[in-house]
């Protein structure tokens, strides 16, 4: 029977833990050390990794980032702004030595409540929220890809090119920059707040510009019509933050895009690109995700609360009420919210 310890590590003082990361195949950019980086220079958040150790070496990791509020409370997060970020072990056993210290700590810091994303192994367990969840199995032969295409996608892909949009792929602060100004239109359309330009300089610094990740911009001529931002780490990419211009929305520029960054990741020879969460109530997305070839499967959070001691029901904060007064205000008066709320919304 080995010998096990659970140790609670930051990540940003520890090389090993992203090194050990790094080769296991169940992980994300959400669990390396550079997300956390991005969250705690952001937002401010503490970064706790629970990793599970034998005579052998680690063998088991849980990351976490603890929120302190004054608006919305203490807790941890199972990663604050992933789409999802399950544990890395072997197996149930392990799993529960890592639950079981996390709770341990979150009830001694008197945390709300602490949030799992996308965690299969709490299946049994009640969930507070559930979504939708696109994943691509990747591969560097783009006939292969292109044959699991929709016709209509691939025929919305013909139609970008016929009317001249071309894509381009970069990892310039720039082109960071220029698809947050597609970013905060694409948030005001949604009635909701972008986050601060803060965030994606620091998404650049920390992620982009070390090769974690990419920007595409689709263009026609000198206007840029759509863009996407593309994070990965391992053998695992994921499409993160997607924009475009609505009014040109008939150049089908975001098919065009999406094709580009699929036959990216199969060239650079990633295993599987994620499409991200979406709503189970949002047809269109669902509808254009389900276009492209992949596997869509539902994709559960879960909230354990610390006054009752059980997992419940009840997640995000319900924006709904606010969204249509949202879509009037100025870009900078929501880019100012944005920049108010994020710090508290993690």
């Amino acid at each position: 029977m080995p010998n096990l310890t659970v140790k609670l590590i930051n990540p940003l003082d520890d090389a090993g833990v992203s090194q050990w990361l790094e080769g296991c195949r169940q992980t994300t950019i959400f669990h390396s050390s550079s997300w956390a980086r991005l969250m705690a220079d952001s937002y401010g958040y503490r970064p706790l990794y629970f990793m599970l150790y034998d005579s052998g070496g680690c063998r088991g990791c849980l990351p976490v980032m603890e929120v302190d509020s004054v608006l919305t409370g203490k807790r941890g997060v199972c990663l604050s702004f992933s789409d999802y970020c399950g544990a890395i072990v072997d197996g149930g056993g392990d799993f529960a030595l890592l639950l079981q210290a996390v709770l341990d700590y979150g009830r001694a810091r008197r945390w709300r409540y602490a949030e799992f994303r996308g965690e299969p192994r709490l299946g049994n367990e009640r969930a507070s929220e559930v979504y939708a969840h696109h994943l691509i199995e990747l591969s560097q032969d783009e006939g292969l890809m292109l044959s699991r295409l929709r016709k209509s996608t691939a025929r919305s892909i013909q139609k970008a090119v016929k009317e001249g949009v071309t894509v381009a792929i970069g990892n310039s602060l720039q082109e960071t920059l220029e698809y947050y100004r597609l970013h905060c239109l694409t948030r005001r359309r949604q009635g909701l707040p972008p986050q601060p330009k803060r965030f994606f300089v620091n998404l650049h610094q920390h992620l982009i510009s070390k090769r974690l990740g990419f920007t595409a911009l689709a263009r026609q001529g000198d206007a840029t019509l759509a863009g996407v931002v593309c994070l990965h780490f391992g053998s695992n990419a994921i499409y993160k933050y997607g924009a475009s211009d609505l009014e040109q929305q008939q150049l089908r520029a975001n098919n065009l895009l999406f094709w580009e960054l699929i036959k990216k990741c199969g060239r650079d020879g990633f295993r599987f690109l994620s499409l991200g969460r979406t709503d189970l109530n949002n047809e269109g997305l669902l509808n254009f995700k389900n276009g492209w070839g992949g596997s869509m499967n539902e994709l559960y959070y879960y909230r354990y609360d610390f006054s009752s001691g059980s997992f419940v029901a009840g997640g995000e904060m319900n924006l709904e009420p606010y969204r249509r007064l949202l879509t009037k205000l100025p870009i900078p008066l929501l880019r100012a919210l944005g920049t108010m709320a994020y710090r508290h919304l993690g």
